[in-house]
């Protein structure tokens, strides 16, 4: 447990210092996939702090309700679309956004609302995520679509803009960041399936490595600030 819990404690870390870099940004630039970004790395955020008190205390209805709504059905959808925004027009990324949105919200509702009994929430030490709880119709169809959306749009977006980047050799540093953040974003698409292959210790670690890969490109791709060497020119005189 002691393992899981360092695992899952630093990936909570390291999801505050993420978002909190990155609403930074927003605040400074303003720039409506910045702002979206946020409001995925906050769910991400959520997400594993759940995982964190269940490692603790075990699953509750309420601490997996907040795991599932924010992390299995949100963040991978969210981050895709701030990469929409990179690569759309706004107004085509606007409607995208509202279709999003109003998807998310209905697939929250269910999850709060949903019915769950303690025992589906019983695990093992090989099996500490609960499976099954929520039935496919709705709930987890509304997981599954909006995943497949979140990863093409991400991943697919993040390698078509490190392709473009690439074509330009003035560009290869950001062409290096966009690869970085698809690679990232691919090892959180496929955390769960690594969770099921391989047990708990695989899933903790290929979503801590997903958010490292992920932050490794923002930071890449972020400009850092440079002191101004030029000499200061000199008054006429």
């Amino acid at each position: 447990m002691i393992t899981n819990a360092l695992i899952s404690g630093a990936d909570v870390i390291l999801s505050i210092i993420f978002t909190a870099l990155v609403l930074r940004q927003y605040l400074a630039r303003r720039k409506i996939y910045q702002l979206t970004w946020s409001v995925a790395l906050a769910l991400w955020t959520i997400a594993v702090f759940a995982e964190l008190i269940a490692t603790f205390a075990g699953w509750s209805a309420w601490t997996y309700r907040a795991y599932y709504a924010a992390g299995a059905l949100l963040v991978s959808a969210w981050l895709g679309m701030g990469t929409l925004y990179l690569i759309l027009a706004k107004a085509h990324a606007d409607r995208i956004q509202g279709a999003l949105a109003v998807t998310s919200l209905l697939g929250v509702i269910l999850i709060v609302g949903w019915p769950i009994a303690p025992e589906q929430l019983q695990t093992t030490a090989e099996q500490f995520l609960p499976l099954r709880v929520f039935p496919f119709f709705p709930v987890q169809l509304a997981l599954i679509g909006l995943n497949i959306f979140g990863t093409i749009s991400f991943v697919g977006g993040g390698l078509w803009s490190a392709y473009k980047f690439a074509r330009t050799r003035a560009m290869s540093e950001r062409a290096r960041a966009t690869a970085l953040i698809a690679t990232g974003g691919l090892i959180a698409a496929t955390a769960h399936s690594l969770g099921a292959l391989g047990g708990i210790e695989l899933f903790r670690v290929s979503e801590l490595f997903a958010l490292i890969f992920i932050f490794a490109g923002f930071l890449l791709s972020t400009p850092a600030t440079r002191p101004n060497t030029n000499p200061a020119p000199r008054a006429a005189g």
